[in-house]
């Protein structure tokens, strides 16, 4: 049972120490504080350990609002991601943040669902809050997003390259090309490119694999996804069984299309990889090693797109604009060959 009265302690109100009790407690101003924290003067130390000692016992929380007002800098950044349920947007995620703390900024992320309406609305919205952005896998028609690109609101893209703008990315065309190359020295006549929709990762993609197709005298087959999901995966495998003559081998445009290849397969009594060899790109994924691999580099993406933004926002700009990142073949349990 509830007393009928709390103690008087518990009835008074918390009072949140304020930036002058600081000031008074440290013996300087309050401007002063202000510049310790926000780090845009130097002090000696012995100053600036009196400030921070006074912010620790009073547990003083400066603002977010009140230190954009005074720098001009939300110490944030965008992160605007194609598909949440991608383990390769999670990862870009993972790897981006974890640099974005390690130099004191928030990151503030949105999906845009593969809709580009929806993602020049997030961007526009992010640009208003935050210090710059990061694009992972963006669908934005070219013109768009150098007009979005600017120095109030750099952006650095992930997975996609434009001359003008700074960009890390993985490469593509040699995984492509690997991963066709491998599949044809374990024996398939017929590797067949599941391919993407039509921008920079999916035409570097296309271009490795037809680069390997011609080195290994093999005709090449290129088949759009309708959608880059399981049923994706599962719908073009029953679409390709209407053809006269079915691939030994599926080189999918991403593991989770490849999933749903898989299922496809084992329905119609299809063994992998003894009928159809299936391989994929994507990151490392512990619940798909039965999956051979060209393994893009995901958290890294994520990582060097954060830390070269960063970079940026500190006035220091890249004499390199584009950062390529290497890739390896992972062979899966369910690889034809345990070795190269």
């Amino acid at each position: 049972m509830l007393p009928d009265q709390l103690p008087e302690n518990l009835m008074s109100p918390i009072k949140k120490a304020t930036i002058s009790d600081v000031a008074q407690a440290a013996g300087v101003s309050r401007s002063t504080v202000s510049k310790v924290m926000n780090g845009t003067q130097k002090l000696p130390d012995t100053t600036e350990k009196r400030i921070w000692e006074a912010v620790r016992q009073l547990g003083y929380q400066a603002s977010p609002h009140a230190r954009s007002l005074s720098t001009g800098r939300s110490r944030a950044i965008g992160l605007v991601i194609l598909d949440i349920l991608n383990p390769h947007f999670t990862s870009i995620v993972k790897g981006a943040g974890r640099v974005a703390r390690e130099h004191g900024y928030a990151v503030l992320l949105a999906d845009a669902e593969e809709d580009p309406a929806q993602e020049e609305e997030l961007i526009r919205t992010l640009q208003a809050r935050t210090d710059g952005l990061l694009l992972a896998g963006s669908r934005l028609p070219d013109d768009q997003l150098r007009a979005l690109h600017g120095p109030s609101s750099p952006i650095v893209t992930v997975g996609r390259v434009l001359p003008e703008m700074p960009a890390v990315v993985a490469a593509e065309a040699q995984a492509a090309h690997e991963l066709t190359c491998s599949v044809a020295r374990w024996g398939a006549k017929s590797p067949t490119y599941l391919a993407g929709p039509p921008f920079w990762v999916n035409e570097r993609r296309t271009e490795g694999y037809l680069a390997a197709m011609q080195e290994m005298r093999l005709p090449p087959v290129v088949v759009p996804l309708s959608r880059l999901d399981v049923t994706g995966g599962w719908e073009v495998v029953k679409a390709l069984m209407e053809r006269p003559r079915f691939p030994d081998a599926l080189i999918c445009y991403n593991d989770i299309v490849a999933l749903g290849v898989i299922a496809a397969l084992r329905e119609m009594d299809l063994s992998v990889p003894n009928d159809v060899q299936v391989v994929a790109f994507g990151p490392e994924n512990p619940l798909l090693t039965h999956i051979t691999h060209a393994q893009i580099p995901s958290q890294q993406l994520g990582s060097e797109g954060a830390d070269l933004l960063i970079q940026m926002l500190n006035g220091v700009y890249p004499k390199i604009f584009c950062l390529e990142f290497p890739t390896l073949v992972r062979l899966g349990t369910t690889s034809v060959s345990t070795s190269f």
